[in-house]
């Protein structure tokens, strides 16, 4: 990613993960942005800001990095 895309792509992950409330059952996507996004829902569950959510991640990048950042997996077979 370059230094030019870096900051409108983390202002664009910072505004998505502003609407993520606890409790919630979250999509996660593929790719930078995402990538970022999932970051941040992490460091806010360690934070303790967030909390009691789950979340479906869209592939095996997704998923790795949700588990490294301590977020609960779900599977849209269960939560559909």
């Amino acid at each position: 990613m370059s230094d030019a895309q870096a900051g409108p792509k983390r202002a664009a992950a910072l505004d998505a993960v502003a609407l993520v409330e606890s409790g919630m059952v979250l999509g996660l996507g593929t790719g930078s942005t995402a990538r970022l996004a999932v970051a941040e829902i992490g460091r806010r569950l360690t934070a303790g800001t967030l909390c009691d959510l789950v979340a479906v991640p869209t592939s095996v990048a997704t998923r790795e990095q949700a588990r490294a950042a301590g977020i609960p997996l779900t599977t849209l077979e269960q939560h559909p």
